[in-house]
Parts: C-alpha cells; structure tokens; sequence
C-alpha cells in the first residue's frame, strides 16, 4: 500500500499531480522536474519533442505522455483528463517552484482544502537576466490560480492564449515565488510576443473590443504602466527596453485585431490599380493530319 504523503511539517496530505507541458525543453525541463519533485505524480504531456526533452523527463521519474498539438487550452484540458490525482498543479517548463512555494502548497493540501477553491501563484518573469517587477494588476493576479481540483475547476475553454483557470470558489494566494527564467534575447522575446499577438488579435476580434482608437491608445497605455506604474523606470535600459517590448506586442495585438475586421484578403491588385494587359487571343484550330487520330 502506497504511504500517505506527508508536508513538511509531517502532516497528511492531499495527494497531487503537477502537469507540465513540453516540447523541444531539454534545456530547463530537469530544473522544472525537480522543482516539483515533492508531488506523487509528474505529468508531462509532450506534443512531439525531437530533442532529449522526454528522456530527460523519464530519467527524473516524469511520467511522459504523448499528445498531438491541440492548442494551449485543449492540450491543457487533455493533461487535466489525464493526470492520476484530482488536485492539479500547472507549471510550464521554463517556470521553476521556489522551495518557499513548495512548502505553501504542500501546507495548503495537508489543511484539508475546499475542492472548490483555487491557490494563485506569484508568478515572477526574468528579462536579460535580471527578475522584473509585476506588471499585472492586482485583479489579474488573483485570476492567476495553478494549484485546483479538478472535480469542480479547469481551463477556460474560451481562452486562446493566456488562459487562466476558472474555480466556483475563493483565489487564494500561495507564499513563494514561481520563477518564470528563459533567459531569452530581445529577439527571443519579440518572436513570442508576435507569436502570441496571432491568437490576442484573433481573440480581441471576435470579441468586438478591436477599434482605431485601442490601436492608438492602448499601446501607449501599456508602456506606461510598466515602465512608470508597475516600477520598470528603475531598471534604467532594461526597464524601458522591458516596456517597450510588450507595448510592441500590444500594438500588434490590436492591429491584428483591426485587420480582421477591416482588411478582406487581396491576393491581386485591383484594376484601378494595375490593368492587366488582354489577353492574347486563342491559337485557330488546326484540321488534323490525315495520320493523327480523331478523338470521337
């Protein structure tokens, strides 16, 4: 019979799968692995990684599951149908759990939780090197639950990029940082940033939120709440460059959203534009040569 897990101050515990999905991660899939290592079971949901990303994982006790690309929320929603235990928690693989949050959450499943609540993490981003202050608002940060039961909580199924997890009951607030280190270049960053702006534009479109005037606005807002708000003008360059990044990103989520409302593809220019020459005319049928036979 299998021991019941025990927190570190050796009380009983709710047992819990940490879900993790991957591919192509061999550079930070162990640290994430043995960041978590305190859980009964480690989900990884792997979409075709061709480096050493699953022998890695499987190597530190990872259970590794394969599964098609099915996009960030569904392939969410597969791991949750998928992992062994109903209390999950969601890291991505370049994300690391500080030991101070791995000690809250093991205290927060041995204190007998509502099933109905969710437990927010503090997510902490590195950019260049260095951890950045929070730019979300405090309502977004609440909305940033990992740690759920899955009888009563899961993805949001409308959310295409940036999803978040819904619960019928209390956000509760874990103690410890969640690292999210990458350790990208600006080009790495922007990359994601245009990457990501594919599915906000698309999302922002169908909600009907997209207007000339957001394409204006927001962008501009956006560089001064991280740069002057959330604190980033003490970070001297890397503060600004840090805010004029997803200022960027913000521009081309609202200009994409724009562009499906307003633009309808034109493969061809117009005639006012370029008049194609006529045509030339067909070549006269030629009467066959007695020796070539006539298809009847």
């Amino acid at each position: 019979m299998t021991a019941t897990p025990l927190s570190p101050s050796g009380e009983a515990r709710a047992r819990l799968t940490v879900l993790i999905l991957a591919k192509n991660e061999e550079g930070c899939i162990a640290r994430a692995v043995q960041s978590v290592a305190f859980a009964d079971e480690v989900l990884i949901l792997d979409s075709g990684s061709t480096d050493r990303t699953v022998e890695i994982a499987e190597g530190l006790g990872a259970r590794v599951v394969h599964q098609d690309w099915l996009g960030w929320g569904k392939q969410h929603r597969r791991g949750v149908e998928l992992a062994t235990h109903d209390w999950l928690l969601s890291i991505d693989s370049d994300e690391i759990v500080t030991p101070q949050l791995a000690a809250s959450i093991q205290a927060a499943l041995a204190a007998g939780p509502d099933p109905r609540n969710g437990y927010v993490v503090d997510r902490q981003d590195e950019f260049l090197g260095r951890l950045m202050p929070s730019m979300r608002r405090r309502s977004k940060r609440m909305n940033f639950i990992r740690l759920f039961n899955r009888r009563f909580g899961n993805w949001d199924p409308t959310m295409l990029v940036h999803e978040e997890i819904r619960v019928p009951g209390a956000a509760l607030m874990l103690d410890g940082p969640l690292l999210h280190w990458r350790n990208y270049s600006i080009s790495a960053q922007m990359q994601t940033l245009d990457r990501n702006s594919d599915l906000e534009g698309r999302m922002l479109s169908e909600t009907g939120k997209a207007s000339a005037l957001m394409l204006f606005l927001k962008p501009l807002l956006r560089f001064g709440w991280i740069y002057i708000v959330s604190g980033c003008w003490k970070l001297g360059p890397r503060g600004f460059i840090w805010a004029g990044l997803h200022a960027s990103g913000e521009f081309l989520r609202q200009a994409k959203a724009w562009e499906r409302q307003h633009v309808t593809p034109m493969p061809d220019p117009p005639a006012s534009v370029y008049a194609a020459p006529d045509a030339p005319p067909p070549a006269p049928a030629r009467r066959p040569a007695a020796t070539e036979p006539v298809r009847t």
